[in-house]
């Protein structure tokens, strides 16, 4: 070997993903932030020489570094110091009014008063919050509790009354007021467009807390294996976060972020890329959450009965539109896609665009897709459209969607990644978070046994290998972007973005979730040691 590195690992088990040869390289060498050789022990070591640092891995195991397609990092970082009202810590209604309360008593009054993770679906009272309850804890300050899955507030009456809302208060296109029987809004506002209405009341976010979050994130996404992640909604001020962070060298991670519509505009011409910060395209949040009853279905949900299929944030008419005007200026387009309605618009409006600029070459993506069906999987293979699934709904609300929401047919069915891999359609698996913790390791193996909550195995037909589990996160991951030159392999002139494991993902049967992340390395750099 001629090569020269900087960096010799030896004596692991490296599993590269690259489809390429039959026995496993058991040493990697990288220069400069890039593998520069993968082979033996006795092959690489021939590059160790002066100043080169040579690692023993002990027989660990190495993976290509996890790529997380779906999150938001800093509103999961600047939620960490809200109040918590999710299940685990508050459990019942008056858990959730009792953490609030304590909060008020340290708060100044007339300031709001923020939580997060309150799923009506999960709390002991099977019922979301209304103004009654949150006023017990305050009617001094306005108070805002956000559900888990990011599509609904509750609000309490103060916070109401501040933001005008009342009876005679039309709902905002896209967005619903909930009401009792006679017309009176109960404090829950779903969707973006209605929660708006109260988002002034919340203190605005300065630069320094967006960068606190974003270091607060990082570090968690660290420790679990994590070496890129795409950020999902990205304001003007989280644009400045991100390039102030690497402008400072505190961003370890590689960011590929995604604007919301219109920030592009805000921002005018963008700075150039860097190794850790890219502009992947735009966001699109077309419907709402199944959860809330606000996913767009093509077939009633299976609790409410009668026709109630839910609706579209945006309406197919604004979509077609708002795909066109992005695909004609060069941006890839990530739609929110709950339910199997907005998947029909969304691949309709990607169509139209199409047809439209035949001669711009751009793959655009699908999120969440939790209602997927098999005739729109030829579809978006037909259409070059891929995947990002969010696979954790099957752990965490599986059961729901199966009893409550969807029903038996369809909520089985659902984050069906084993048809997704059948069709050959290029994917990524994700967590959401804050929706679901950021858990890499996790998220694969409820891909690959399809456990819920409640012990069941939710579509045994859609359980997938552990290969195709790790994929992905890694290999099929870096294809949605097109950054398979660049990432989520193990291979000569690739980044150097790896995991180090205490246990093979590979070997047999195996519940990914208890592997632990012993180390996490970004271009050559260890950015998490256990």
């Amino acid at each position: 070997m001629t090569a020269t590195a900087d960096r010799i690992y030896i004596n692991g088990n490296i599993r590269t993903m690259d489809g390429s040869g039959t026995v496993a390289p058991t040493a990697m060498a990288s220069k400069d932030g890039r593998f520069v050789a993968v082979g033996s022990d006795a092959e690489i070591s021939e590059l160790a020489g002066p100043g080169v640092a040579i690692v023993d891995l002990d027989g660990t195991v190495v993976v290509p570094g996890f790529i997380e397609t779906h999150l938001h990092p800093i509103m999961w970082g600047l939620m960490l110091g809200d109040v918590e009202a999710t299940t685990g810590a508050c459990p019942t209604i008056d858990a959730v009014v009792a953490a609030l309360a304590a909060r008020a008593e340290t708060t100044p009054p007339g300031e709001a008063i923020q939580a997060w993770g309150f799923d009506d679906s999960l709390v002991a009272e099977d019922r979301g919050l209304t103004t009654a309850d949150l006023d017990r804890a305050s009617t001094r300050h306005p108070i805002l509790v956000r559900h888990l899955s990011g599509h609904g507030i509750y609000v309490n009456s103060l916070a109401l009354d501040l933001a005008g809302v009342d009876s005679a208060t039309v709902d905002p296109e896209g967005g619903v007021i909930v009401r009792d029987a006679d017309g009176t809004p109960t404090g829950e506002l779903c969707e973006i467009p209605a929660m708006s209405l109260v988002h002034n009341l919340a203190p605005a976010v300065d630069p320094d807390a967006s960068k606190l979050a974003l270091r607060r994130a990082q570090d968690v996404m660290a420790s679990v294996g994590v070496t890129s992640f795409h950020d999902m909604y990205v304001t003007s001020e989280m644009y400045d976060a991100y390039r102030g962070l690497d402008e400072e060298g505190d961003l370890r991670l590689r960011a590929r972020l995604y604007l919301g519509h219109g920030v592009h505009d805000q921002l005018g011409e963008l700075a150039d890329s860097t190794s850790h910060v890219t502009v992947g395209g735009v966001k699109l949040i077309s419907d709402g959450s199944i959860q809330l009853h606000t996913a767009a279905l093509t077939e009633p949900y299976h609790d409410l009965g009668g026709c109630h299929c839910g609706g579209m944030a945006i309406p197919s008419g604004a979509l077609d539109a708002l795909v066109s005007e992005h695909h004609g200026a060069g941006h890839q387009v990530a739609i929110h896609t709950n339910g199997d309605q907005a998947i029909d618009h969304a691949l309709d409006a990607i169509a139209l665009a199409k047809a439209a600029h035949p001669d711009i070459d751009i793959v655009h993506r699908l999120e969440h897709v939790q209602t997927l069906r098999e005739d729109q999987i030829d579809r978006m293979v037909e259409l070059g459209v891929v995947a990002s699934i969010f696979v954790n709904h099957v752990y965490y609300w599986g059961d729901r969607h199966r009893d409550r929401f969807l029903g038996p047919g369809r909520g089985e069915r659902i984050s069906p990644v084993a048809s997704v891999v059948a069709a050959g359609l290029p994917y990524g698996l994700h967590c959401d978070c804050p929706v679901t913790p950021v858990n890499p390791l996790f998220t694969m193996n409820t891909a690959v046994h399809r456990l819920t909550r409640g012990g069941h195995v939710l579509g045994a037909e859609q359980c997938v290998s552990t290969r195709d589990a790790l994929s992905g996160y890694t290999s099929a991951a870096a294809r949605i972007t097109g950054e398979g030159s660049d990432k989520g392999r193990i291979a000569v002139g690739l980044l150097a973005d790896f995991v180090v494991l205490d246990g093979d993902p590979l070997d047999g049967p195996v519940d990914l979730s208890e592997l632990k992340v012993l180390r996490t390395v970004v271009g050559g750099e260890t950015v998490f040691e256990a």
